[in-house]
């Protein structure tokens, strides 16, 4: 019986092989991607790896650029984006390997993007319904192969249906606005200028607009405080801080002055 142990990152692949490998990880090449082979207690292994994101949301039917746009899919991130190109060739290797494997173990970051990677490959990339799972939050030998050991039978559903929705509503949020914004240039001027907006990106830039707005908007009101120095450098000021009145603070300053102070 195979198992097949998908990570996240060559780095973190190298790792866990090593980590489990009951002798030494025996590291293989195949078409320009690196795996490993390792024995584990009895058992036959291959550790693999992605590159990130191996997939990504796409219009189903790109006809032209408009909005608003709900019809969308999980593409292969290389057939999505050409900059994306890369991830290919890790994605085909994935493939292969899964169809000599019976058992899928994901062992990408314990987090919402790291299960997303996770389900995307197992779904799409294995095409089974759900796999192992291994939860560590660093990448020592102990924690590796007691994750290993207690692996759970299933995804993190959860986290992997919470990644999921934030992927969908960054898309949804992301594409329309821009589109809107940029149409609504084009056709108010004539001119084309590529507006970019989003579920963070416009909160983030109402946020700094305000607070850019209250700093032109101040005025600067004279004020005055008081306070004492020893010799130590110790530095106190009066329980009253800012003094807006000057009569006030002068009546206060007359008052303490040529005192001696005792802490």
């Amino acid at each position: 019986m195979t198992e097949l142990i998908i990570c996240e990152k060559p780095s973190s692949m190298e790792k866990i092989a090593k980590a489990l490998a009951d002798n030494k990880a025996s590291k293989k090449t195949d078409k320009g991607v690196s795996y490993y082979e390792i024995s584990h207690n009895g058992k036959d292994i291959i550790v693999t790896c992605a590159v990130g994101h191996l997939y990504t949301l796409a219009e189903q039917n790109k006809s032209k650029w408009a909005y608003p746009i709900f019809d969308i899919e999980w593409k292969e991130s290389s057939k999505a984006s050409k900059s994306a190109s890369y991830t290919k060739k890790y994605l085909d290797a994935i493939k292969r390997l899964a169809k000599d494997s019976e058992t899928i173990i994901v062992s990408t970051d314990f987090d919402l993007e790291g299960e997303v990677i996770g389900l995307n490959i197992v779904r799409f990339a294995c095409n089974r319904k759900d796999a192992y799972r291994m939860k560590f939050s660093t990448l020592t030998k102990d924690e590796l192969t007691e994750s290993y050991e207690h692996a759970s039978h299933h995804l993190d559903w959860p986290q992997a249906e919470a990644g999921e929705t934030r992927h969908y509503l960054d898309y949804y949020y992301g594409i329309n606005l821009s589109r809107a914004l940029t149409l609504a240039i084009k056709n108010s001027t004539g001119g084309f200028k590529l507006m970019s907006s989003g579920r963070v990106q416009g909160p983030a830039l109402k946020i700094l607009s305000d607070k850019e707005r209250e700093i032109l908007g101040f005025k600067s009101v004279p004020f005055w405080q008081i306070g004492i120095k020893t010799e130590n450098d110790i530095i106190a000021m009066h329980k009253d801080d800012k003094f807006f009145d000057g009569k006030k603070a002068g009546d206060i300053f007359k008052k303490i002055k040529g005192h001696d102070a005792t802490v």
